[in-house]
């Protein structure tokens, strides 16, 4: 099937079959890259260039080097970089697109392409509509598959691992008989210890998730949650929870975390800085500032607390608290998972 097909025609009028081709060929070359990514946060950076690139519409080097020798070595020797970035940014966007779509793996939830899902999907539905329509209905597509995978993996993430019995020792006769008994005891074992430990895991995240819950307390705010106006409420419980969790956050715990926030007090991002007033110095005490810096389309609202610093354009739109705190929940669960699982 031709990945290229639907969207070739934003870059060129009139495609010829062997065009289409090739550049079916280059994101194949691509997609091997973006999930070679070794660390995943080099996956949240891609995803931040690459809204910004659809943003202004001009390719970004974190991706045009690749970009530029796969489209060379797919059979377009004459191409070069200077007055394709709209070309560039669409294969860079339909192979981020297809890669996504795939089922993901069992690694637990913060590959590189899951990875890449949640950050474009946290800066893309943050970002304004851009003015061409064609990028635009590839934008929104991409939109709804970030959103439905990264969910999807924070769901399936949290599924128990059957423990299984301890395995038959095998012990080779060539090795000494201390070192085989060592050997032969860890791998028997090993299955089991994994599966208890990531058990383990996902029940203290439980546990302290629910806690937090209970006890209605921000240290940000030195004072009950319930008691704040709704949008400082919203963006502190948002904060305040993906800091107890392991994995991204999931359905339930944006529940918990909006859970008595009233729906209908509307704010833009000028408007939330101000309610969150001095509470902001608190609030960045718990914030990676450099991972934020590195990434800030993906992590906009995160971004605006810091360092104080909105970006116009994408700012303006007047938000409800609960789209506020489901924001501050996602952003601040992403460099939750970033710090605690790097690979």
């Amino acid at each position: 099937m031709s990945v290229m097909a639907k969207y070739v025609r934003i870059f060129w009028p009139d495609p010829k079959d062997e065009d289409v081709a090739r550049r079916n060929k280059a994101i194949v070359t691509i997609q091997s890259w973006m999930s070679g990514l070794e660390d995943p946060w080099s996956a949240i950076k891609l995803a931040s260039a690459l809204t910004a690139a659809v943003g202004d519409g001009v390719a970004r080097e974190e991706f045009v080097p690749h970009v530029e020798r796969a489209i060379v070595d797919a059979g377009s020797d004459a191409f070069v970089r200077d007055g394709h970035d709209l070309e560039m940014n669409v294969v860079t966007l339909v192979a981020a697109l297809d890669l996504i779509r795939r089922p993901n793996g069992d690694e637990g939830g913060w590959t590189a392409p899951d990875a890449l899902a949640a950050g474009l999907w946290s800066a893309m539905s943050f970002q304004q509509p851009v003015s061409e329509e064609a990028v635009e209905m590839l934008r929104q597509e991409v939109i709804v598959a970030a959103r439905e995978r990264t969910m999807r993996i924070a769901e399936q993430s949290r599924m128990r691992a059957v423990v299984p019995e301890v395995g038959l020792l095998s012990i080779p006769e060539s090795q000494p008989t201390g070192t085989r008994a060592k050997t032969a005891y860890r791998k028997a074992t090993e299955p089991l210890v994994k599966a208890l430990r990531e058990n383990a895991e996902l029940d203290r995240e439980e546990l302290e998730f629910l806690w937090w819950s209970i006890e209605d307390w921000s240290d940000c705010l030195n004072g009950r949650l319930s008691d704040a106006a709704p949008v400082v409420r919203a963006v502190v419980a948002g904060i305040d929870g993906a800091a107890k969790l392991r994995r991204l956050p999931a359905s339930g715990h944006r529940n918990v975390v909006l859970r008595g926030v009233p729906a209908g007090e509307l704010a833009n991002l000028d408007s939330a800085l101000t309610a969150l007033g001095d509470f902001r110095e608190k609030i960045c005490v718990s914030i990676d500032k450099t991972r934020v810096a590195e990434a800030a389309p993906v992590f906009p609202l995160l971004s605006a607390i810091t360092d104080g610093v909105v970006e116009k354009r994408d700012a303006a739109v007047e938000r409800d608290a609960r789209d506020w705190g489901a924001r501050a929940l996602l952003e601040r669960g992403i460099i939750q998972v970033a710090s605690l699982r790097r690979s």
